[in-house]
C-alpha cells in the first residue's frame, strides 16, 4: 500500500531520520496517519474496502472463504438439481 505525504512532509522525516538517532515513526492504519514523538503528525488516505482487507488480513481467496456457508449451500442446491439419480 502506498501513503502519499506532502513533499514538505518526506522532507522533514528524511531529515529526521538522517539526524536523529534511532528516529521511529508510527504508521497506523486504522487511523490513517503517520507521526511520530516529536510531535509530526500526517493523515492520508486509503479506500476503504481496502482498508478493510489489509486491516483483516484478507486476500482474494479469504474474501471468498468469508462466504464459505452461502457457498456450501449453494452447492449443495446445485447438485441436488442438476445431477442424474439413480433409478
Amino acid at each position: 500500500m502506498l501513503v502519499r505525504l506532502s513533499e514538505e512532509q518526506v522532507t522533514e522525516l528524511l531529515h529526521n531520520a538522517k539526524t536523529i538517532p534511532n528516529y521511529q515513526l508510527t504508521v497506523s492504519l486504522e487511523n490513517q496517519t503517520v507521526t511520530d514523538s516529536r510531535g509530526f503528525h500526517a493523515t492520508f488516505e486509503v479506500d476503504p474496502f481496502r482498508k478493510f482487507c489489509l486491516i483483516e488480513g484478507l486476500d482474494d481467496i479469504g474474501l471468498t472463504l468469508r462466504h464459505q456457508a452461502a457457498l456450501d449451500t449453494f452447492e449443495t442446491k446445485h447438485d441436488q438439481a442438476n445431477w442424474l439419480k439413480a433409478r
